[in-house]
């Protein structure tokens, strides 16, 4: 996952049910919007210590309604936080106001570098 400033990040979310466990990642109930400002790209580049975590609180966060079996729960007051466990992966959580919980699967947000493999290679086949 790329994460640069001013951008907008995109997760979604699951109503946290016994039938969680068997839904399809490619069918969310609600998508969570928020765009990464400074301050919260530096709360996402620490990388806990194991068997620790990072709650965020955030503030300033969009929702979209996907599922409309939800959209009452969502037209109640709701609060949102991002979860950063080791490795680091990175979560999401909304609570509604009548205790309803939506998850995010957790992501991976290792950086990825281009070490330049790929032009080594083709210049050894020419």
């Amino acid at each position: 996952m790329e994460l640069e400033q001013n951008s907008d990040l995109t997760l979604p979310l699951f109503y946290f049910d016994e039938n969680l466990h068997s839904r399809d990642i490619e069918s969310p109930d609600l998508l969570l919007h928020v765009t990464l400002s400074e301050e919260l790209l530096t709360q996402l580049c620490q990388n806990p210590a194991q068997d620790s975590s990072v709650a965020i609180t955030l503030t300033d966060y969009r929702v979209d309604v996907i599922s409309a079996d939800y959209q009452s729960l969502i037209d109640t007051e709701h609060d949102a936080q991002l979860t950063l466990v080791r490795g680091p992966l990175l979560s999401a959580m909304l609570s509604t106001e009548g205790e309803h919980s939506f998850v995010s699967p957790q992501v991976d947000m290792m950086p990825t570098f281009d070490l330049g493999d790929d032009i080594e290679d083709s210049e050894e086949e020419e």
